[in-house]
């Protein structure tokens, strides 16, 4: 190896590389690394980038480190390899015989440690070691259990004195103590270790440091777009200003929230001052109703004493006026009589009584007559079913008499039968008419509900959840949560017998317990309730050891609690349910159940066993049934039910009236035969007494023949008339009389009766009652004014009512409000609480934030929506228009390395820029133009919606700018990171300016073109990062390359080499064997990195070594004969 020390003086060159326990590396190693340039070549596999992984691992930071990158690029994937893989020296993956399962060996099981020295010389005199320490513990196989301490000491020192202090610990103190010379420091801490050694080597930053470790696996680089944008400009302060914005920008949003905040409590309050002014108009007319309801029967006494006084004086006029007329009645009457009398007298002395005495008889014989005409039409109607025509006379009679006898026989026999009938149509009729009440009764309670849970029991949750603010899908009954199969319906009377007690328990979330308790505690909940509560989480239901459990016959719908549900009845409901009493003696170890209901129990310790038949529910039907998440089948099934016996009701309904109608036609007929046989045939004998008649009328005719007599019963006749008029006259006289009489009495007791009426001291009140009793239809009377007091009464009551219920619903509304305002703003608690009484406190809270709180919080808002935020948008999409210009401004400095080597023949290199930018950031730049514009324009406070649009753009812009998605997170980057808004173009230039090769990208280039452009701006990227402005050669000086130039040809090889060491670099390679004439002018040192598997104790154990090597003197291989393969890496 040839010696270079003066070489490039002033830049700091790796001198060695020292290890210990690393990878396969196992044991101590120290390796001379030359000054002018240093080769590291191998068969495939034999460890070489395990050695520039080791030189990674103090160089790099562990969140950027990646061991053997080069060969990752090519795999695509992950290829195992890690800090703890080369601490404890994996070296191959081995299957366990036992478990199957494929593991890593290790050379070093137990604690163990590793270290990495590197020692870096200027070639002036002055010498840094670089020393990592890493120890894992014994069980220990996670990074993060790696213990790790970094050292930076002067000179060139040997770690392998550290191997006695690290054979139990790390013991710091003791390191410390043996390098305690000047400038020796040791930190736990990689930054700290990092920005000690960048200032000792002269690395500008960690950017540079970061650059230096990518270049190490350069043949990933593919694109001058990558290479720039990823290496060469550093992050854009785009992302600080977002980042700045982002979090300047939560005070604008708890602004803007504040003043939601605000106008939603004023939204949840507005609705109080209607509810309080509807409140009060219904607590007027109530009080209005309820005022003319007590003083109505005070303005109906006033209006009848009013209508009774003017009554009274009518009346008592009416009455002297009937009294004159009967009296004077009562004079023409008595001279008529007289007259009367004395007609009479004269006919009775003419004919001394006969023709009075003929008249009587004659008179008697009319209503004999009469009588038996009546009689006889009574008997044809009874008859007349029987027979049209039957004869009038004693024969005929007593055939019509036969006929009934044997209607009365018949009778017995046939209302007997129709008894029987009437009695079993009965029977069903009222069967049917109970199940048609009984089914409407369950249909009707079913129907006002959608569960199975007794009426008053989902009152109460409703209750409960209303108050606790808990949802009602929260609050399940047991029963609610349980189906029963449909194919297992034949057992559901069973079943809802068994868990019937079960399903009506209220379920609470465990969290809901105090809130619960005390709601409960607090009042009476008029009904038995019992609830328990659920854990979040419940263990699995044990299986059930028999197909015939209960639990087998039910099904669960998806809820939180339907596990403990499950697991709860599989427990204490453990039931088998069997077919017969047979089969139920079988069953000793749990609880059965036969189909018909009849229940056995284990047998207890005193050898007793308990059954119980429970048959008390046997005819409650459906109603009484619990079990069930909906009752929806139930209520179709009830309808169903009822449909089929009411039409069952209304064809016994029929039956009943048909056999009802039979009878009452059987009867008729029993009563027209008992009515023809209790008749004698001289009471409808007509012919008789009209013969009868006919001889008295001969006789009187006779007697009344002569003139004179004629001429007497003419004047008697007429003095009667006469008289008979008068006493008609003084008839209606005395009877009108008599009526007004009456009426003056009962009018003048009424008045009596009502004595003084009382004043009522609302007069609007009373003149509103009394429109009231007007407004009748018909006009108000004495006769009707009770009718319309009760009218109006019930009104009243009805307006009462309704004013109540609208003060209720006003409460309830109040109420609500109330309690959703508390419900959301708690804090609030102090000054109001959900009552119907607090509703003015929460009118005043109303007025206060309305008047007060909003316009503060608005006036803030908008402070904070003119100030820094939108600035730093502002600032942001400035920094955005300018990007290009900026990137363009930093690749001069580029284009200047550039020219100062030639990139082919005469030829240089230059990189232009061009604008990338996709449509996702043209439209970010277009929204965030638009919501910054007229930026500088303050929103003043009338221009709410102007802040309002204003905020809400910008909120869209910086939510997302803040959001922690991955899709958000990957658009943020392409939006803001300026490096990827251009792409940049190769321009291969003539001497004069003019262009010889655009160079687009690399793709469109062979392997060795793509490699030979990206290692020649690589160059330029290094010198850019690492030198200063003014130097020619940069102060730190190794580059290290893995897999270097293995696509590229000589000529390119040399030319890249010859670019890096123009630049002044220094040069550690990897590569094949086959560069290694290609690379020796550019190298004074070489090694071999071998690997062995040599039996060790009797069995095979993986060792890496290397060799130093004359490059010179090799000759390339044969490319026909390729190198044979190594065994796989131990790391990899």
């Amino acid at each position: 190896m040839t010696s270079h020390t003066s070489l490039y003086p002033g830049q700091f060159r790796i001198s060695r590389i020292q290890l210990i326990n690393w990878g396969t590396f196992h044991g101590y190693f120290s390796i001379p690394v030359a000054r002018k340039g240093f080769l590291i070549t191998g068969g495939s596999g034999s460890g070489k980038s395990t050695l520039l992984d080791a030189m990674s691992a103090v160089l790099v930071p562990q969140s950027h480190l990646k061991f053997n990158a080069a060969s990752q690029q090519d795999l695509g994937r992950h290829n195992g390899r890690s800090l703890v893989s080369y601490v404890r020296g994996a070296w191959r993956q081995q299957e366990n015989a036992q478990t199957g399962e494929i593991a890593p060996e290790y050379l070093r099981e137990g604690a163990t440690n590793s270290v990495v020295a590197l020692t870096y010389d200027n070639g002036a005199g002055k010498q840094h070691t670089l020393i990592a320490i890493f120890r894992l513990n014994g069980g220990e196989n996670s990074v993060g259990q790696i213990k790790k301490l970094y050292g930076l000491v002067p000179g060139d020192e040997d770690v392998d004195k550290l191997s006695p202090l690290l054979t139990r610990s790390l013991d710091t103190r003791k390191i410390k103590a043996l390098y305690k010379g000047p400038g020796a420091s040791f930190t736990p801490t990689y930054a700290t270790f990092a920005d000690r050694f960048r200032k000792r080597l002269g690395i500008k930053n960690v950017e540079g440091q970061l650059l230096l470790h990518r270049t190490q696996s350069a043949k990933s680089l593919s694109s001058l777009d990558q290479l720039f944008r990823d290496y060469m400009l550093d992050k854009p302060s785009t992302f600080s200003r977002a980042e700045e914005a982002v979090e300047q920008f939560e005070d604008l949003r708890q602004a803007y929230l504040r003043v939601e905040d605000v106008k939603a409590q004023i939204d949840t309050l507005a609705p109080l001052p209607q509810l309080h002014a509807q409140r009060a108009t219904a607590e007027a007319d109530k009080h209005k109703a309820e005022a003319m309801s007590e003083a109505l029967p005070a303005v109906r006494a006033r209006l009848v004493a009013e209508e009774l006084d003017s009554r009274i004086r009518a009346l008592s006029a009416q009455q002297v006026e009937a009294q004159s007329e009967v009296e004077s009645l009562e004079a023409d009457v008595a001279h008529l009589d007289e007259a009367e009398r004395r007609a009479a007298m004269a006919v009775s002395q003419l004919s001394a009584g006969e023709l009075d005495a003929l008249r009587a008889k004659m008179e008697t014989a009319d209503i004999e007559i009469e009588h038996r005409s009546k009689e006889f039409q009574r008997l044809a109607a009874a008859v007349g079913e029987w027979t049209e025509h039957y004869e009038l006379s004693p024969q005929g009679f007593a055939e019509l008499q036969a006929n009934a006898k044997l209607r009365l026989s018949d009778f017995e026999t046939d209302s007997a039968d129709l008894t029987n009938q009437q009695q079993e149509a009965g029977v069903a009729a009222r069967d049917a008419a109970t199940a048609c009440a009984r089914l409407d009764s369950e249909l009707r309670s079913f129907s006002s509900r959608r569960t199975n849970i007794d009426k008053a029991l989902v009152e109460l949750r409703s209750q409960l959840a209303r108050d606790t603010g808990y949802a009602e899908s929260e609050l399940p009954f047991a029963g609610e949560l349980i189906d029963i199969s449909p194919q297992q319906a034949d057992w559901e009377p069973v079943i809802q017998k068994l868990l019937h007690a079960f399903a009506a328990t209220l379920l609470v979330p465990e969290e809901a317990r105090k809130a619960i308790n005390q709601w409960v505690n607090s009042r009476n909940v008029g009904t038995r309730l019992e609830y328990r509560t659920i854990p979040e989480f419940t263990s699995a239901p044990a299986s059930a050891r028999s197909p015939r459990q209960l639990i087998h016959k039910l099904e669960f719908p998806d809820h939180p609690m339907t596990a403990w549900v499950r697991q709860h009845i599989s427990r204490r409901f453990n039931y088998e349910c069997v077919e017969s009493v047979t089969e139920l003696d079988k069953v000793t170890q749990t609880p059965a159940v036969t189909r018909d209901g009849l229940e056995s129990r284990p047998k207890d310790k005193d050898g007793s066993t308990r059954f119980i038949k429970d048959d008390r529910t046997r005819f409650a039907g459906t109603a009484w049934y619990r079990v069930g998440s909906t009752n929806t089948a139930k209520i179709e099934l009830l309808r169903s039910q009822l449909t089929q016996a009411k039409a069952t009701a209304s064809a016994t309904a029929r039956q009943v009236h048909n056999l009802n109608r039979k009878m009452d036609i059987l009867r008729t007929q029993r009563d027209k035969a008992q009515q023809v046989l209790e008749t004698k045939f001289q009471d409808i004998d007509t012919a008789s007494a009209k013969a009868r008649k006919q001889d008295l009328q001969a006789q009187y005719d006779s007697l009344a023949s002569s003139p004179e007599a004629q001429a007497l019963a003419a004047a008697h006749q007429h003095a009667k008339e006469k008289l008979n008029a008068a006493r008609a006259r003084l008839n209606q006289a005395q009877k009108h009389l008599g009526d007004v009489e009456g009426e003056l009495k009962r009018s003048t007791e009424r008045r009596h009766a009502i004595g003084t009426v009382p004043e009522i001291a609302d007069k609007d009140i009373a003149k509103a009652v009394e429109e009231a009793l007007h407004k009748g239809k018909r006009t108000l009377t004495i006769d009707n004014i009770d009718a319309r007091r009760d009218e109006v009464q019930a009104d009243l009551q009805d307006a009462a009512r309704t004013a109540a219920r609208r003060i209720e619903d006003a409460n309830g509304k109040i109420v609500s409000v109330l309690h959703a305002y508390l419900s959301q703003w708690p804090a609030e608690a102090a000054d109001l609480e959900p009552q119907a009484s607090f509703a003015g406190e929460g009118i005043e809270k109303l007025k206060y934030l309305r008047a007060d709180r909003l316009a503060d919080f608005r006036a803030r808002f908008l402070e904070l929506l003119n100030g820094q935020t939108v600035q730093n948008l502002s600032h942001l999409a400035s920094s955005l228009r300018h990007a290009r210009s900026d990137i363009e401004t930093r690749m001069e400095f580029i284009n200047k390395s550039l020219e100062r080597s030639p990139f082919n023949g005469e030829r240089t290199l230059r990189i232009d820029v061009k604008d990338a930018r996709g449509q996702v950031v043209q439209d970010f730049q277009r929204d965030l133009d638009a919501a910054t514009s007229h930026s500088l324009a303050e929103i003043s406070e009338d221009e709410h919606d102007a802040a309002l649009q204003r905020y809400h753009a910008l909120d869209k812009i910086l939510s997302r700018l803040g959001s922690s998605h991955p899709e958000d997170i990957r658009w943020r980057n392409v939006v803001l990171d300026t490096r990827r808004h251009v792409s940049f173009i190769g321009r291969e230039c003539y001497p004069d300016g003019t262009t010889a090769n655009t160079y687009q990208d690399s793709a469109s280039l062979s392997g060795g073109q793509a490699q030979k452009l990206v290692f020649f701006c690589l160059a330029a990227a290094l010198r850019f990062r690492l030198a200063e402005p003014d130097q020619d050669v940069p102060t730190y000086g190794s580059i290290i390359l893995d897999e270097a130039f293995d696509r590229a040809d000589p000529t390119f090889t040399r030319t890249a080499m010859s670019v890096f060491t123009s630049f002044g670099f220094h040069m550690i390679l990897a590569t094949p064997f086959k560069l290694i004439q290609t690379l020796s002018p550019y190298v004074d040192g070489t090694i071999v990195v071998n690997y062995d598997e040599p039996l060790i104790n009797g069995r095979p154990q993986a060792r890496t070594g290397y060799s130093l090597i004359d490059a010179s003197t090799l000759s390339s291989p044969n490319p026909d004969q390729p190198h044979p393969e190594e065994p796989a890496d131990a790391d990899a």
